[in-house]
């Protein structure tokens, strides 16, 4: 019970590396992103998020293996294993000025950002540049909302824990099934795990090579989904120093209190693997292609304003005006709609059933990885 607390506690310290004060906390902000359009949030969330969410997902399609061995038939194992992915230096800033902010909207007009760079979710900590949105009515320009892009979180790195396991099943087929139960961190924070895949033995289908007693050949794939949850509170009292915007109390205490950030990683990867298989070490490698989507999702009422002078102001905030959830965009991994190949090699120390694994996989977000399991057959 003991062993099985601590890794729920690597688990969640793992994760809340993205969801902590110095990552996710900067979207105390979240809701000033709001305050532009939801599409400008959609841009920002997107620029600001990605580089994690592609490290995430990244290090979801490391860990699947530490052999091309397949068990025989009711062969398994059990194996705890940290994903490691290294974000690129590129993907710790973005440019706020070239992402399209204020494009499209009904209500503003013009948006001053005062540089162009801004650290990513995985860059330095120091503070994003400040963004100023405007609205014009009747040729006077109002000041509609004014916030720093938030820091980063100065960790250029996504840390994967996880817990999976293998049995052998028909000829020479293997399944492999990773899962976390739904944990529960911080305040309404919440963040669950699965997946699924497959290995398959090729060597025995290739005459000369299945009289090779060290070399092995196989095929793998594997489907993994991460899902969180993160309550959110924006309040209209984000715009209470704004002279321009009147806001209407709500009529219901609990009415903006629904807000949430939802964030789902999938990954799918595919890979060709061969292994030498000694007594004691096992040299392994693969090369095969990995793909990541994310959904990420803003659900609930959120407070907006709207050009009306009904109140004595050109703008106000009501109920009414409310969005309700206002984002839902998809990221796809920053090598787009073409999926490069990953390249992987390490090696497996083997002491009676009990393994010791460590490997490195070469691509757009390399993965360094490590392991330690138990393995019969």
């Amino acid at each position: 019970m003991k062993r099985n607390m601590t890794f729920t506690r690597i688990f969640i310290l793992s994760f809340m590396m993205l969801f902590s004060t110095s990552t996710f906390a900067q979207f105390s902000q979240v809701g000033s992103f709001m305050a532009g359009s939801a599409d400008d949030a959609e841009k920002l969330l997107g620029a600001y998020i990605s580089p994690y969410a592609n490290g995430i997902g990244a290090g979801l399609s490391g860990g699947w293996y530490n052999t091309a061995k397949v068990h025989s038939t009711l062969g398994f194992d059990l194996t705890v294993t940290l994903n490691v992915a290294i974000i690129p230096t590129a993907d710790k800033t973005f440019n706020p000025q070239t992402i399209g902010l204020g494009e499209g909207s009904s209500i503003v007009t013009r948006v001053d950002i005062s540089e162009n760079s801004s650290p990513t979710a995985a860059g330095k900590l120091s503070a994003g540049p400040e963004a100023v949105y405007y609205t014009e009515i009747e040729g006077t320009e109002y000041e509609l909302a004014r916030f720093n892009l938030p820091k980063g979180s100065g960790f250029g790195y996504t840390l994967n824990p996880m817990i999976q396991a293998g049995i052998g099943i028909y000829k020479e087929t293997e399944i492999i099934v990773r899962y976390s139960p739904e944990l529960q961190y911080g305040e309404g924070g919440k963040i669950g795990l699965w997946g699924v895949g497959v290995k398959h033995s090729l060597k025995q289908w290739i005459p000369v090579l299945a009289k090779l007693p060290v070399f092995e050949m196989s095929l793998m794939g594997g489907y993994t989904k991460l899902y969180s949850t993160n309550d959110i509170n924006f309040q209209p009292s984000f715009y209470e120093d704004m002279a321009d915007i009147t806001i209407i109390p709500s009529i219901d205490p609990d009415y903006y209190s629904n807000q949430e950030m939802y964030l789902g990683i999938s990954n799918i990867t595919a890979n060709l693997l061969l292994s030498a298989n000694l007594p004691v070490i096992c040299i392994y490698g693969g090369i095969g292609i990995s793909s990541t989507t994310t959904n990420l999702q803003m659900n609930g009422n959120f407070p907006f304003p709207v050009l009306d002078n009904i109140y004595g102001t050109p703008m106000y905030i009501s109920e009414e005006t409310a969005i309700k959830d206002p984002v839902d965009i998809t990221i796809k991994s920053s090598d787009g709609s073409t999926t490069k190949p990953r390249y992987n090699a390490g090696f497996r120390l083997k002491m009676a059933v009990v393994t010791l694994h460590f490997d490195y996989t070469y691509a757009n977000y390399s993965i360094a990885t490590a392991g330690l399991g138990i393995t019969l057959r």
